[in-house]
């Protein structure tokens, strides 16, 4: 809600608009079903009978999924025969309203966190991806995180965070934004609301997983692969956020991550060198760093991220089943492995690996089926092309898995554990 609205030129209260409270009585229900249901609230906002404002809201309501409900937000607003403008408040600076705002009650023994602030204090306009509300609710530990999508206008936006049960998105802040009447203002929100089990994880462990693909080839395993993750972390006690937004790559966002999982990113992974240098910090003040698959084809022309994964991809001969063979079980990704498996996949080729790579998978090049191979007999690896690595450069932690390729084989126990035991190194574990 926004407590200041100018039509044509004459400024107006939040509540003397009428029609602001009718979103909190007339929502109608367009679907229910066993995953989803959306609610709809469709009205104006009026100064007296004239109506000057359209306003649209969409809510879709998503099945709990390891004890955490996701709520997907759209707000639209046009004006309607009128110059209609919206703001925040001026009062103390605070720039108080804007797109979303959630208050909480009752609630006791609250913490705030956002992107830009691991403990955050009672604070106003400061910048974030998205922020989160931990508490007490009548006796049991709850967490509310709202995202905001950074299509939005002014994302990452400014927030109204209080400790007493209230957490805002402060769009447009102190300035005034003109409604247009033809190209309407939408503002999107993810919602995602936990129980105790999820909220204890997100206490200690956070992990970001980054999808960012640049221009060129885009695996279609993305989401298969977030969606593993996210199960890893709701079963291992971390919490996990997932973004494909460069904007991200900021010190002060990074550094509330034990690890980044950079999943089936490729091509360019930043857009400018800040974002670059951004993970350079994170890496060189001890964070953890996951590599998956298509990982190692990002940022090829850096030569500092071929380093932090430990090599940079080459080419790959057509899929095919070859023989993997575990060459360190004591690893915790390779500890549940069978000494050799069989497995379908695109077998990476890659270069310049870092000489401090402890290798952890091999396979044998001179036994794949590679039209190229006359040109390099062995692949320079002969019996032992390596597939799998960790190593620490640069004061980080970093992990690398060649495999995984295809979606279904996320769900496969094979490639599943050696993931969630990458990860649980890169955090710190052993």
């Amino acid at each position: 809600m926004w407590p200041v609205v100018v039509v044509d030129g004459k400024t107006y209260d939040l509540w003397t608009i009428k029609g602001i409270l009718a979103r909190f009585e007339k929502w109608e229900r367009k679907k229910a079903g066993k995953d989803q249901a959306v609610l709809a609230f469709q009205d104006g906002w009026y100064v007296g009978e004239r109506k000057v404002v359209q306003e649209n809201v969409e809510i879709v309501a998503h099945s709990i999924v390891d004890g955490r409900r996701d709520l997907d937000i759209t707000v639209t607003l046009h004006s309607v025969g009128a110059e209609v403008e919206i703001g925040g408040t001026h009062e103390h600076d605070k720039g108080y309203g804007g797109g979303l705002e959630i208050r909480f009650a009752p609630r006791t023994d609250t913490k705030l966190r956002s992107a830009a602030v691991e403990d955050a204090p009672d604070s106003d306009r400061v910048p974030a991806a998205w922020a989160e509300l931990t508490g007490n609710f009548g006796g049991k530990i709850a967490t509310t995180r709202v995202t905001e999508d950074s299509s939005n206008p002014g994302a990452p936006n400014g927030w109204c965070l209080r400790h007493y049960g209230f957490v805002g998105v402060e769009y447009p802040g102190l300035e005034l934004r003109r409604l247009d009447s033809k190209v309407p203002l939408t503002m999107k929100f993810r919602v995602s609301l936990s129980g105790s089990s999820a909220s204890a994880g997100r206490a200690d462990q956070h992990v970001l997983v980054y999808t960012h693909n640049g221009k060129g080839y885009v695996h279609d395993n993305i989401q298969t692969s977030v969606e593993a993750i996210k199960k890893m972390g709701a079963e291992n006690g971390f919490a996990v956020d997932v973004t494909d937004d460069p904007l991200f790559f900021a010190d002060q966002t990074l550094k509330q991550y034990q690890a980044l999982v950079f999943a089936n990113t490729n091509n360019e992974a930043f857009v400018n060198d800040s974002q670059r240098n951004a993970f350079k910090h994170y890496i060189e003040s001890g964070g953890g760093f996951v590599g998956i698959h298509s990982a190692s084809g990002s940022e090829r022309d850096w030569p500092y991220f071929c380093s932090v994964l430990g090599g940079k991809f080459v080419r790959h001969p057509h899929q095919q089943v070859f023989l993997v063979r575990v060459k360190d079980a004591n690893f915790p990704a390779t500890r549940e492995l069978p000494a050799t498996f069989e497995w379908k996949d695109e077998c990476y080729l890659l270069d310049h690996l870092n000489p401090d790579n402890h290798v952890l998978l091999v396979t044998d090049y001179t036994k794949l089926d590679d039209p190229d191979k006359a040109k390099h007999p062995d692949g320079g690896f002969g019996e032992s092309m390596p597939l799998s690595w960790y190593h620490h450069f640069d004061g980080g932690r970093e992990y690398y898995l060649a495999l995984g390729h295809n979606k279904a084989d996320y769900s496969n126990p094979l490639l599943y554990n050696q993931i969630l035991g990458g990860i649980l190194w890169a955090m710190g574990g052993k």
